[in-house]
């Protein structure tokens, strides 16, 4: 009973403050009318704003002269690449890179593509089982570019399905690039909302960090011990009323993309469970956050630091480039691998966006889990260290 009564002090002191209300709940809602307006659906094709440019320095093989080169083929592939009756790509060939980089600056292309001189002799190779040194395709363009890494992760389907078939790894191959079911008229704004959600979810760092600072410049913390509670009923309540604002942040900004237009294609209540697993890491994020402040504003300032820095980096709102730090089994181990946003975010996006099911997503949620509950510990013990202790 103690717990929740810590709990409801909190939400009642949270509701009599409208502007940190707002910051939870207005300001994804915000953020989703840019969206809206900036990447609504749209009657353009992919190919107006995939355009690549193909360098090519691929040389006929001597004793091949009748053989289309490889790369003629996999250019071919390209051009042919079609969605709903309609190009992926608009294919462009240009005789220089320095011609091909102008284009690139201007936005006027997407990415260039160069094909080295011997990419036919290494296929031909790669056919007959022969050593070869590696191919080396080369892809230019700007890595900010939302388009730019579109576009290459589309082209590295393509590029891994073309040496598949060559090199007689999978027979009868039909390389195509296609949506999963239900996901054929989304546009860029179906594919922000769980990032969204995350970002918004990531606020709460901001709310705890501010509580339990107050708890201690009031003096809270001190007349907790006149009392029959316990520091783990003020931090379990905190926690518990953190956790019913997680609860009602993920319908409410599910339910203002919704109007906008956004059709969820999985379940919005494993949905709100992402969302609170990802409320348990803000939460500890909080906690940290208020070992190292003393007043409001310092929680406010730091907790955003913590909680939006730790959103962007995760990949929940924009592509982030490779980070590759060591492999188990058959699963690259990256740097955002230990970052709960980014789990939630690729959670929240195979479900919402893709349709997929709790076990889909089974290594996303235990490793959610497992950050949470790490960073709750170092949250509490550090807590009890620089602010417990010191009453």
């Amino acid at each position: 009973m103690k717990i929740i009564a810590i709990a409801i002090k909190n939400l009642r002191e949270l509701w009599r403050e409208p502007l940190l209300l707002g910051l939870l709940f207005l300001f994804p809602i915000i953020l989703l009318a840019f969206y809206f307006i900036a990447f609504s659906k749209s009657n353009q094709n992919l190919s107006s704003f995939l355009k690549i440019l193909i360098l090519n320095e691929d040389q006929a093989v001597t004793g091949h002269l009748s053989l289309t080169p490889a790369s003629d083929q996999l250019i071919r592939l390209l051009c042919e690449a079609e969605y709903e009756g309609s190009p992926i790509f608009e294919v462009a060939k240009v005789e220089n890179r320095q011609q091909a980089e102008i284009a690139l600056r201007e936005r006027k292309a997407t990415l260039l593509l160069i094909f080295p001189k011997n990419f036919t002799q290494a296929v031909l190779g790669m056919q007959s089982k022969a050593p070869i040194p590696p191919i080396e395709l080369t892809l230019v363009g700007d890595q900010n570019s939302d388009n730019y890494a579109f576009a290459r992760s589309i082209l590295n389907d393509y590029l891994a399905g073309y040496f598949r078939q060559s090199a007689g790894w999978q027979e009868n191959l039909t390389l195509s690039y296609g949506f999963i079911s239900g996901t054929g008229t989304m546009s860029d704004l179906d594919f922000g909302v769980s990032g969204l959600i995350v970002f918004s979810l990531m606020l709460i760092t901001i709310t705890t960090a501010m509580t339990l600072t107050r708890e201690n410049v009031n003096h809270t913390l001190h007349r907790l011990r006149l009392t029959n509670a316990s520091a783990s009923d003020l931090l379990l309540g905190v926690t518990l009323a953190q956790m019913v604002i997680a609860l009602f942040t993920v319908p409410f900004t599910f339910g203002s993309a919704w109007l906008m237009g956004f059709r969820a294609q999985g379940s919005l209540l494993l949905a709100m469970g992402i969302g609170l697993l990802l409320g348990l890491s803000a939460v500890g994020l909080g906690l940290l956050t208020s070992c190292f402040t003393r007043s409001d504003s310092e929680a406010a300032n730091l907790g955003a630091v913590m909680g939006v820095l730790m959103a962007l980096v995760s990949g929940a709102m924009y592509p982030m480039p490779k980070a590759p730090l060591f492999t188990v089994g058959s699963r690259v181990i990256q740097v955002y691998d230990f970052l709960p946003t980014a789990h939630a975010a690729e959670a929240m996006r195979r479900v919402l966006v893709l349709g997929d099911h709790a076990g889909d997503i089974q290594y996303e949620l235990i490793m959610m889990g497992a950050l949470a509950a790490i960073i709750l510990v170092i949250g509490i013990v550090l807590f009890q260290r620089f602010q417990l202790r010191q009453k």
